[in-house]
This record gives structure tokens, sequence and C-alpha cells, in this order.
């Protein structure tokens, strides 16, 4: 009777020590996620509304054939959720459909010169909203292109062979996002996030078939 009492004190007391441990464990589990939380994602966004503050409505009467003097209001939003304050930066850039745009793969922006740039310090989880309102103020033929000549962009105005497309058709503005790199100390077009490489553009269409 001694011996199978003493045998099951130690029985007991393995399973006493199992649980210790296994607790001991799992809080453990508990505590480090709560101290050391997976990092959350890094990322910009952004995007185009039309008229009336929706992704719709986007030209006058819904239809991207434009004539001029013809009123087009969109907004750019663009929101920081990189974890810290960023200096941003919107290049407006006017291609065809023939110029390269930019490169998702590579990370790469369009070649094609800004026309016009919007600037903003962007606390972390901000969002920006910006109104580009614009018209095509002149156009000329060329062959068998229509050639911009002349745009108006916030009652700013934009002079000279800007694009041309053939027959006036496939016209777009570019929008890319750019923001201040730290450690090139320039600014930069992608960024690099759970051993991928990120970039954020978004453009609209649209064309342009009357002369003045």
């Amino acid at each position: 009777m001694r011996r199978r009492k003493k045998w099951t004190k130690s029985r007991d007391l393995q399973y006493l020590v199992a649980f210790v441990v296994v607790a001991t464990l799992v809080t453990s589990g508990i505590a480090y996620g709560i101290l050391h939380p997976p990092s959350s994602e890094r990322f910009f966004a952004m995007w185009i509304l039309g008229s009336e503050g929706l992704a719709e409505h986007y030209y006058p009467d819904d239809d991207p054939n434009l004539g001029i003097g013809e009123e087009v209001d969109w907004t750019l939003g663009v929101y920081n959720h990189m974890g810290s304050i960023q200096y941003v930066v919107v290049r407006v850039k006017l291609l065809n459909s023939t110029i390269a745009g930019p490169d998702e793969v590579s990370g790469t922006p369009s070649p094609v010169s800004p026309i016009l740039e919007f600037t903003r310090v962007l606390a972390d989880n901000e969002t920006w909203s910006i109104p580009f309102g614009w018209r095509i103020e002149s156009l000329s033929s060329k062959d068998s292109n229509m050639v911009l000549t002349a745009l108006s962009i916030n009652q700013v105005p934009f002079n000279g062979q800007l694009v041309s497309a053939v027959s006036g058709f496939n016209y777009r503005f570019v929008f890319e996002l750019w923001f201040y790199d730290g450690g090139s100390g320039d600014l930069a077009f992608s960024w690099r996030s759970d051993s991928f490489s990120h970039s954020v553009w978004t453009q609209m269409w649209f064309n342009a078939t009357a002369t003045d």
C-alpha cells in the first residue's frame, strides 16, 4: 500500500510539472504577442473621384470626348499608412497610348517629365484631398494627329506642344506618387515592404476631337 501511494504522488507531481510548463509556455506566448505585435504593412494609396466626390461622373455628361472649354472636375486622394510622417509629391504627367506609363513590375515611373506637381507633408494615417479642375484651351492638327497646345489646370495655364494623339483619341493624365526617401536623400517612386517592391500611380483617359 505504501509503494502504491508513493507512486501516485509521483504521478501527480509529474502532471503538475507538465501543467506548469505548458501554462508558462502559453502565457509567455501571449505576452510576447502583446509586447511584439506583428508589424503592420506599410503602404501609400491614391485614387481619383469625379465631380460629385464619388468614383463616377468623371466627365461632363459622362462623355470622355471633350471639346474646348469643357470643365472637368476631379479630386485626387492620397493616404499615408507608412507608419511615420512623410513628405509626398504627386507628379502629373500627360501621355498618349503609345508613351510608356509607369511599370509596376520594375517599380519605375513614366519617363515623361511632369507638367505639374503637388507637394505636402502627411502625418501617418492622414488623407490628403487635392482639387483637380481642368479644361482644354486649344488644339492643333498635324497630319492625322491632334496636338494639345493649351490646358488650364486649377486656373493655371499650360501652353506648348503638350502631347499628340492619333485623331485626338486616347490621351491620358498619369498621376504618380513620389515620397522623400531618407536613405537616398532624394525623392523615390517605389519602396520595399515584405520583400516586395511597391509603387502607387493612377491614370484617366480622355479624347479631344474638336479644333478651335
